[in-house]
């Protein structure tokens, strides 16, 4: 599924009749904040939302957090996700290149998702890298985090040439967090977008 972005703009004829419509023949580019392929960039607040992370709380690192329907991000994460499921980590890989490591999970979506899908595939990987705030998780737990169930929210970002990228968020799969997704997107729809 590929998702476009079109923009009408009016230009008044005055403008077009006095020869700065030659404008018009330069090659379009892309609105601020969105890719040639029509995606949004990320970059931003965009990098806070889905910053390729694991919630500590969600591999039992931690006791106590904060409330899932006061975490302002989950919320946002669940409305503007491609894909908002469960997901279970299917394989855990590692690549080092020097003293570079990336970590690959493979997850698996769950059926029902918990917000309508944006995407048709029920597999990706997840990419951790060492400057993510993941990696630290990835690295401790490794091939632990193999059958790991998640909440998980993923979004495709695109970027100036080639294939869409892929950012994401896990976070823990408990009911409280389960709720707070639902009451999210329930809200979404209410207000119809």
């Amino acid at each position: 599924m590929i998702l476009r972005v079109t923009r009408i703009l009016a230009v008044p004829l005055a403008i077009l009749a006095s020869g700065l419509g030659a404008t018009a023949c330069e090659p379009a580019q892309p609105a601020k904040g969105a890719s040639a392929s029509g995606l949004p960039t990320w970059e931003g607040h965009a990098r806070e939302v889905f910053d390729d992370g694991i919630d500590p709380s969600a591999v039992g690192l931690t006791l106590e957090g904060p409330s899932p329907r006061l975490d302002a991000h989950l919320r946002e994460r669940a409305q503007t996700a491609d894909v908002v499921s469960r997901v279970r980590v299917q394989t855990v890989t590692v690549d080092s290149v020097g003293d570079q490591q990336t970590y690959h999970l493979g997850i698996e979506v769950g059926t029902p998702t918990l917000a309508a899908a944006r995407l048709p595939e029920r597999s990706f990987e997840l990419s951790i890298k060492s400057s993510s705030s993941a990696f630290g998780i990835a690295k401790s737990f490794d091939a632990r985090l193999r059958g790991q169930v998640f909440v998980g929210f993923l979004k495709r970002y695109g970027v100036d040439e080639g294939e869409p990228v892929l950012h994401w968020h896990l976070a823990p799969d408990t009911a409280e967090v389960v709720a707070a997704v639902k009451e999210a997107v329930a809200l979404r729809e209410i207000a119809g977008s």
